[in-house]
C-alpha cells in the first residue's frame, strides 16, 4: 500500500515582500504629496519673472544680506528686493499680463496677500508699460496703496508739479539759441523737457542727504552736429553740493538732440528745483 504525504505545502514566500514594497511606495507618496502641498506656499511661489535691460542690477533674497547681481533673467518671490543703480533698468512681468519697468536709482520690495501682489517703492520709481488683469498687481509708495493702473495714470498725472525741476524762466537775451540750420530753440527746450525725469533723479538723490533744500542751477553745454552733448559744465548754481553737481553733468551729457548741418550750438540751460 502506497504511503501517502501528509506534509502541507509550503506557504508563498511573496507576501512578505510585497507588503514591504506597498509600504514604501505609499511612504514615497505621502512625501511627493507633502513636498507638492508647501511649494504652494503663498510665500513661496513665484511673483515675477525680472529681466535686465541694461546697467547694473542687483536682487536681494529674503533674509540675505548679500546682493545677487542680475546677468540676464531671474524669477523673484515674496520679500524679495531689487535695486538699480544709476544707469540700470530692469523690468518684471507677471502672470497677470502686466509688464513694469524699475527706472534707475530704484529699491523695490515685492510681497503677497492671496491672490494679489504688492510692489513696495522704498526709492526710485516705476513705470507701467503694459496693463493686465485689474486688481492683481499694486503698488506701494510711502504706505499708501494704489491699483498699478491707476498709480500709471492716475496718481503720477496729480502728483504736484513741484515734485519736479521746472525750467526756469528764460532770458532770451542769454541763453536762447537761434536756430541754426533745421535745429531751433524749440526743438532744444523740448528735447531738453523729456529728460528731466533724469534731472529729477539728481534732485531726489540730494533730497534724502538735504531734505527740504531748493535752489537754481544752470548748464552750459556745446550741441555737435552730431546731436551730442559736448563741454558740459555747471555754469551757476546756488545748491553747493558736489554729488548734485556732477549727477547734473551726467543727466546732460546722456540728452540726444537730432543731428543738423552748420556749427555747433552753445547754450545754457536753467533749471529751477523746489
Amino acid at each position: 500500500m502506497a504511503k501517502t504525504n501528509d506534509t502541507p505545502p509550503k506557504k508563498t514566500n511573496w507576501l512578505i515582500p510585497a507588503l514591504i514594497a506597498a509600504g514604501v511606495l505609499s511612504l514615497l507618496l505621502s512625501l511627493f504629496i507633502a513636498s507638492q502641498t508647501e511649494k504652494q506656499k503663498p510665500g513661496d511661489r513665484p511673483l515675477a519673472r525680472l529681466e535686465l535691460n541694461l546697467g547694473k542690477v542687483f536682487v536681494l533674497r529674503k533674509n540675505l544680506t548679500q546682493k545677487e547681481i542680475l546677468t540676464r533673467r531671474s524669477t523673484l518671490f515674496a520679500l524679495d528686493s531689487v535695486e538699480t543703480g544709476p544707469d540700470g533698468d530692469a523690468t518684471m512681468e507677471f502672470d497677470s499680463a502686466y509688464r513694469i519697468r524699475i527706472q534707475e536709482n530704484s529699491m523695490i520690495t515685492l510681497d503677497a496677500e492671496s491672490d494679489r501682489i504688492v510692489l513696495i517703492i522704498k526709492r526710485g520709481d516705476v513705470q507701467v508699460e503694459n496693463y493686465g488683469r485689474e486688481g492683481s498687481v499694486f503698488v506701494s509708495r510711502e504706505g499708501v496703496r494704489w491699483n498699478a493702473t491707476d498709480y500709471e495714470m492716475n496718481y503720477k498725472k496729480q502728483a504736484p508739479p513741484t515734485s519736479l525741476p521746472e525750467l526756469a524762466p528764460q532770458d532770451t537775451a542769454t541763453t536762447e539759441a537761434p536756430k541754426v540750420e533745421g535745429l531751433t530753440a524749440e526743438h532744444i527746450q523740448d528735447t531738453l523737457k523729456t529728460y528731466r525725469p533724469s534731472f529729477f533723479k539728481c534732485y531726489t538723490q540730494l533730497l534724502q542727504k538735504t531734505p527740504g533744500v531748493v535752489g537754481q542751477a544752470s548748464l552750459s553745454f556745446t550741441i555737435e552736429r552730431t546731436g551730442r552733448v559736448n563741454q558740459a559744465e555747471v555754469a551757476s548754481s546756488s545748491i553747493n553740493d558736489p554729488d548734485f553737481k556732477k549727477c547734473l553733468l551726467e543727466a546732460i551729457r546722456r540728452v540726444e538732440f537730432k543731428s543738423f548741418s552748420g556749427d555747433p550750438i552753445s547754450t545754457v540751460f536753467p533749471l529751477r528745483f523746489e
